[in-house]
């Protein structure tokens, strides 16, 4: 059975309806407008003679915080005036937008949109007041700076600048030439200085001259390669028990080389695009000396008899490329040992 409302009921329910409406909509309105109505927002101004697709809405930034947005854009008053930029900031920045402050339209990226950024100012200065005038910086745009290449090349050209008189000046540019080919002489000069140094008998035993010590036409190449992780885990120079026993089996194959001057190098090389390409050759010449200790310690691979020996050399050779390019793919991070027979 139902039964009607009175008229105070009737009233008191459209008055609830039409509060909760107002709310909504007033909720929906600050919502949309990103603030609520007693949010302490405070506005702040800046002109530029061009704004460079900045639009209503376009972000602002204070020392990369997103600080607010651009509220509304004014005309210039005269031709060829500045545009004014009406910024709406967010109050609990207000202490980082100082009366000194400095604005700036900037680029997101290459192709990206346009973002607005306060330079905060002085932390002398004053913060800055409600509708204050903050000044701007002017934006180099890539088309600009594109221009100004162009013209420092169409000056160079025409024979504009340093530049441009070598360019034009014969007698100058052959002075030039005479100069580039007189460094590379010196240079060649100081490299067969400097090769002539790594021959001399104190000094050769401390150099790693990968060249001499890989590169022998006059002597027959025997190798075996591993990759670093057969050896070692990566990264590290410390023998794993695998490593041991790979270079356990080896053994009886150096043992069967021991021929008149021969001698072993073992060289090691990481992979360019590993992790830590600055400490490759320290890591790659300590994996070197892992190696030879054992074959020396466990082997007596430098033994040729009772009196007799050969040498027993290790490289490190870091990311750096063999000195004689490989024909075959091989392991990035490898170790090889590599005996070397005289011929003839």
């Amino acid at each position: 059975m139902s039964r009607s409302l009175s008229r105070w009921q009737l009233i008191l329910l459209g008055l609830v309806v039409l509060t909760g409406s107002a709310l909504a909509t007033l909720g929906l309105f600050a919502v949309g407008s990103k603030q609520w109505f007693w949010n302490d927002a405070f506005h702040v101004r800046a002109g530029f003679h061009e704004i460079r697709g900045v639009e209503v809405g376009t972000r602002v930034r204070v020392q990369g915080i997103d600080a607010g947005e651009v509220d509304g854009i004014d005309p210039p008053a005269t031709p060829g005036g500045d545009v004014v930029l009406r910024l709406r900031l967010k109050g609990h920045l207000r202490h980082l937008v100082r009366a000194d402050a400095s604005v700036m339209i900037q680029s997101e990226g290459m192709v990206g949109g346009k973002v607005i950024e306060i330079a905060p100012g002085s932390a002398a200065a004053e913060p800055a007041g409600d509708d204050a005038v903050l000044a701007s910086r002017p934006t180099a745009e890539l088309t600009d700076v594109l221009g100004q290449v162009g013209s420092t090349l169409r000056g160079i050209k025409d024979g504009e600048g340093t530049l441009g008189k070598l360019v034009k000046d014969p007698e100058g540019y052959a002075a030039l030439l005479a100069l580039l080919q007189q460094s590379r002489d010196t240079m060649a000069s100081f490299q067969q200085s400097a090769d002539g140094i790594k021959r001399l008998p104190l000094v050769r035993n401390y150099v790693e001259d990968a060249d001499a010590l890989l590169v022998r036409p006059q002597s027959e190449r025997n190798r075996q390669i591993f990759a670093e992780v057969e050896l070692f885990e990566p990264g590290r120079a410390v023998l794993t028990a695998g490593g041991r026993q790979r270079l356990d089996a080896l053994a009886p194959w150096l043992a069967g080389l021991k021929h008149t001057g021969s001698d072993i190098v073992v060289a090691s090389y990481a992979d360019p695009k590993g992790p830590n390409p600055a400490l490759a050759r320290t890591v790659t010449k300590q994996q070197s000396e892992a190696i030879v200790d054992y074959l020396k310690g466990h082997h007596a691979v430098q033994k040729m008899g009772w009196f007799t020996s050969r040498k027993v050399t290790a490289i490190g050779l870091g990311t750096s490329p063999p000195p004689v390019p490989e024909k075959d793919a091989l392991p990035a991070a490898r170790c090889e040992v590599v005996v070397f027979v005289p011929q003839g």
